[in-house]
């Protein structure tokens, strides 16, 4: 019988995805909007496409009018699980893992996934939801140091504005809040959970139709870009925290009836060092989804074997590998190059698939060079 993988987007994220189905020696296309130089890996097939909205809806249907198969998909950005969850009925011929659409809208919405996580019994910052300046007097009920970001992902947020702020109280964060609800629509505003960076702990897994979690792997930040706030600059294996925090994010997707790639982030208190969770990632792989893959727990591989009906593969857990975003590291990021029992593995440069690292480096030159004739 045919079969392949579609991964839609190859960010640094769908570089890992790809790498990983290959690994396993599946079949792989790839869209990438950019054609950028992570699509000078050596593995699969690629070819220029939308990756959200009405283009990706075509896109698709134009790709599986070709094929004699119905592939899996696999998504790596937020906006292409909107575009999906919301257009299933429009992408026939395809294998994908996904919740129901409201499932999906509540995951990916920072306000709504907390009835889950009370459901599951999930400790969680106190949270309060602002849609207009109106409410900037709910601040007051939360104890500063204050986290604000958008309840969910939107491009003209993140073109002004960071990921996330945090605020030493409610006056320091009445300023900015109105500028950004007209960017975002709305936000959610927490209560700063204490602790550095490396508090900061993640469970990848994988889930089957009836929610059961088919494999997992966990992990913990080694450093953020920007800190306290940004996304994985690096990250390494978590072993003594995995039994925790794996029952912690099953019973949370179970909680919500969900199936496909998921992943909870979970931040350790620096006093009590309980575990808060913090936000989950839905029916996508992770920004740093490839740690486990490197350390024998492939999730694209049991997620296509799953979709498949195949035997899942034989996941041997071993924690010999952190995993390092050389983009964060350029750009300030103090990212450790090993630990206790692991090395970190450049996210990019990989001695069996150097292209993407070459083309990244050609890039980079020829930006400094243009800026420098701009002078």
């Amino acid at each position: 019988m045919s079969s392949s993988a579609l991964v839609v987007g190859l960010g640094l994220n769908g570089l890992g995805v790809v790498r990983s189905l290959a690994a396993a020696g599946i079949r792989v296309h790839a869209f990438d909007d950019t054609m950028g130089p992570y699509t000078a890996t050596r593995h699969g097939t690629k070819a220029k496409a939308p990756l959200a909205g009405e283009g990706l809806i075509e896109a698709l249907a134009a790709y599986r009018a070709r094929l004699d198969h119905d592939p899996v998909l696999f998504l790596t950005r937020e906006d292409g699980v909107a575009t999906v969850a919301a257009n299933r009925d429009r992408i026939p011929g395809y294998r994908i893992a996904m919740p129901d659409h409201d499932v999906v809208e509540a995951m990916v919405n920072k306000d709504r996934f907390m009835p889950i996580a009370a459901r599951a019994g999930l400790a969680v910052p106190r949270t309060v939801t602002l849609r207009s300046a109106d409410d900037l007097a709910l601040l007051e009920q939360l104890t500063p140091p204050l986290i604000v970001k958008p309840s969910e992902h939107v491009a003209a947020y993140q073109v002004r504005f960071k990921k996330a702020y945090v605020f030493e109280s409610a006056a320091d964060a009445a300023p900015l809040i109105p500028d950004m609800l007209a960017a975002a629509g709305e936000l959610v505003a927490q209560e700063y959970v204490p602790g550095d960076d490396g508090s900061v702990f993640f469970c990848l897994a994988y889930f089957g139709a009836e929610s059961d979690m088919l494999a997992a792997y966990t992990g913990y930040k080694t450093a953020s870009w920007p800190p306290r706030v940004g996304g994985t600059a690096g990250c390494a294996p978590a072993p003594e925290a995995h039994a925790r925090l794996a029952a912690d994010t099953q019973a949370f997707f179970a909680a919500a009836r969900f199936q496909g790639m998921g992943s909870l982030e979970f931040k350790r208190h620096a006093v009590t060092g309980a575990f808060i969770m913090i936000e989950p990632t839905a029916c996508r792989t992770d920004y740093q989804s490839e740690l486990a893959t490197l350390n024998g727990v492939n999730l694209p591989a049991v997620q296509f074997a799953d979709q498949m009906r195949l035997p899942l593969p034989d996941a041997q857990p071993r924690h010999r590998f952190g995993w390092r975003d050389p983009g964060a590291v350029a750009s300030g990021a103090v990212v450790p190059k090993s630990g206790t029992g692991w090395r970190a593995i450049d996210a990019l440069w990989r001695g069996d698939d150097p292209g993407p690292w070459l083309a990244s480096g050609r890039n980079r030159i020829a930006r400094k060079l243009g800026l420098a004739a701009q002078r």
